[in-house]
């Protein structure tokens, strides 16, 4: 597993507001990992974080590219493939818990087969959280 001390993690551009990765957008005690955009390179932490920043639309990891290493968990700092990443509940290098509500919204970073998923699931809006500005930097928010 490839990780990173943590002065050598990769950069998590965005809108992070602390050291594991979470967001103003998503900033719960499961909010951990960054995603590795297909379409530049750049590790953010959610695909709101890159449209805000960015010119360019995004684009998904094909399923072909399950082992290209695109996941950041914000805790150790280990690199997950793709397919770990989906497949794990936690990293798999410091057993952090992912957050699961994350799933629902794979599709927006990452190609999935049409037959694997109800088309409800993989056509849903993601619930976005929202941030008061009296509210904690690491505190969870609220849904909206």
């Amino acid at each position: 597993m490839l990780q990173h001390p943590p002065s050598s993690r990769p950069p998590v551009l965005g809108r992070v507001v602390d050291r594991q990765t979470r967001c103003v957008h998503y900033r719960t005690e499961l909010d951990i990992v960054a995603i590795r955009f297909a379409c530049c390179g750049e590790y953010y932490p959610c695909h709101l974080c890159h449209s805000e920043v960015v010119g360019h639309e995004s684009a998904q990891w094909p399923i072909e590219a399950r082992s290209t290493r695109a996941v950041l968990c914000g805790v150790c700092g280990a690199e997950l493939a793709i397919a770990q990443y989906l497949e794990a509940a936690e990293c798999p290098s410091c057993a952090s818990r992912f957050n699961p509500g994350c799933a629902l919204h794979a599709h927006l970073y990452f190609e999935v087969d049409p037959s694997s998923c109800a088309a409800e699931d993989c056509d849903a809006d993601p619930v976005v959280t929202t941030v008061s500005a009296a509210s904690s930097p690491t505190a969870p928010s609220s849904s909206t």
